[in-house]
């Protein structure tokens, strides 16, 4: 079968949209870092809408830092790619164009910079994960000790972490004086303020003109992005084979909901993804809340706690009435207790909405795909709320539940504790040695783990009493008693209202 690209994208069959734009009549204005699943079916879908109503003549030239290769991907495919919707039963799918070329900055580093640092690039936005920033969950600032970060210092030209390259790129826009707004995409609290502190930090130790020039001519808008796309399987190539008539390998599926709140701080022309939905607002830290705290908290609390019960994907463990109750009461008793009043996305309707997407069947995120680096992604879901009501006095054993649950989790997956599974996350050597240090002994990992101030900060790691409840959470799910543990914390709340 043929394969999707320029020359046979006139003959995608007639129930398919393609581009009705013409894109050779469009210029790339945008770059992209990190042009996985999620960009793919999100920032560039908002791109793609512009495109279509007229209302922007910029496309986009992509690049990834790391593997996976996107050029393998997309680039015999001009760029092209098909972005299936799925809801239940039904299906819909769309050949997106946004995407004008890709790079893999693995393999020429010097055209990747050279892209980017091109004046007629007005936006850059990344999707490059949590772990991506370099920086320190509990305080935000770079991390030094980092191995990408310590290569990267000692060498001027050739690196491939994020604040590296971007200190690269900048160096040459400094030196044709092309101001630029770099967007963060990811699911970060405050993710233009860290994305801006890791790469001041990291410029203003290597060249201090340049860091000068950036406080001037660089903009880091805050974002808050929502839309769930689970890994591409094999059975979603064939069915957007079957839908288009061609052959693609960039094929992605997502939800049909989307959401992209965008802090209005650009310095040059702004993109008009309001065209496509797109909120611009003064402050994106409400919005970012709400949904960190519950939307995220509830996959990631929902993807280790089903692990532990034997579920596979968060669709199963929604379906599940005990852990459905479970993050409902976490939510609604503990964590709306510390979130802002946002006039469109008040708590209750959102997480009632939340669960329903979370239901949706045709979209079947693995719980290990979701517990992936936890480490990155806690603090803002769960640890920050859980500080916040501890401030006020206020008991939290749902919030606490959760933790032990994560705790429990990376446990499990070592040898001393059963080797239930591979946990991926790059906190993993610290995981194997802590579980060294405890010999076997779970009360030890746990209160040697709680004890990780990177992650916890002082006010947790110091503070014995929290230790010991995550020491009792963390026992009662290892030893394969989910239900219970979640049936006793549960006892301790009172229920909180759905509307």
């Amino acid at each position: 079968m043929k394969r999707l690209g320029r020359d046979t994208l006139s003959s995608v069959r007639a129930f398919t949209k393609t581009p009705a734009y013409d894109r050779a009549a469009t210029r790339i204005g945008f770059a992209h870092i990190g042009v996985g699943a999620f960009h793919r079916c999100h920032q560039a879908e908002y791109n793609e809408d512009a495109l279509e109503a007229g209302a922007d003549d910029r496309t986009e030239i992509g690049v990834n830092l790391r593997p996976p290769s996107i050029e393998n991907q997309l680039t015999p495919q001009d760029g092209l790619y098909t972005r299936l919707l799925v809801e239940g039963e039904e299906t819909e799918a769309r050949v997106i164009g946004s995407i004008r070329n890709v790079l893999d900055a693995e393999r020429d580093h010097a055209a990747a910079v050279t892209a980017l640092a091109d004046p007629g690039i007005d936006v850059v936005t990344m999707t490059v994960t949590e772990k991506g920033y370099c920086h320190i969950p509990s305080t935000g600032a770079l991390d030094w000790q980092r191995p990408e970060i310590e290569e990267d210092v000692r060498r001027s030209a050739g690196r491939l972490s994020l604040p590296g390259f971007l200190a690269e790129v900048l160096a040459r826009r400094m030196a044709s004086n092309a101001p630029v707004t770099l967007v963060s995409c990811d699911n970060i609290p405050g993710n233009g303020h860290i994305l801006k502190t890791v790469v001041s930090d990291f410029v203003e130790a290597d060249d201090r003109a340049l860091h000068a020039w950036v406080a001037d001519n660089v903009r880091f808008p805050s974002t808050m992005v929502d839309r769930i796309v689970p890994a591409t399987r094999p059975e979603d190539l064939k069915r957007a084979e079957e839908l288009t008539g061609l052959r693609d390998e960039g094929v992605v599926v997502g939800e049909t909901f989307r959401q992209w709140v965008v802090e209005d701080d650009f310095n040059r022309p702004p993109p008009r993804w309001d065209f496509a939905g797109a909120e611009f607002v003064g402050d994106v830290e409400p919005y970012e809340f709400i949904k960190m705290r519950v939307l995220n908290a509830c996959q990631s609390a929902l993807s280790y706690l089903g692990a532990l019960a034997g579920l596979g994907t968060t669709y199963d463990d929604v379906s599940d009435p005990l852990l459905r109750g479970f993050v409902e009461r976490m939510i609604l008793s503990e964590s709306a207790a510390v979130l802002p009043d946002v006039s469109d996305m008040q708590v209750a309707p959102y997480l009632k909405l939340t669960l329903q997407r979370l239901a949706n069947p045709a979209i079947r995120h693995t719980n290990h795909q979701i517990a992936t680096d936890g480490s990155q992604k806690i603090n803002q879901r769960i640890l920050q709320p859980l500080r916040e009501r501890m401030a006020k006095g206020l008991a939290s054993p749902l919030l606490e539940a959760a933790i032990g649950g994560w705790v429990a989790y990376l446990a499990k997956s070592q040898p001393a504790f059963g080797a239930a599974w591979q946990a991926h996350d790059q906190i993993m050597p610290f995981v194997v040695e802590t579980a060294r240090r405890a010999s076997g002994d779970l009360d030890a990992f746990v209160r040697l783990f709680v004890g990780n101030r990177a992650i916890f900060g002082d006010t947790l790691a110091d503070d014995p009493r929290f230790a010991a409840r995550i020491v009792t959470a963390a026992r009662a799910m290892a030893a394969d008693d989910v239900r219970k543990a979640l049936g006793a914390a549960m006892d301790e709340t009172a229920p909180g209202v759905m509307v």
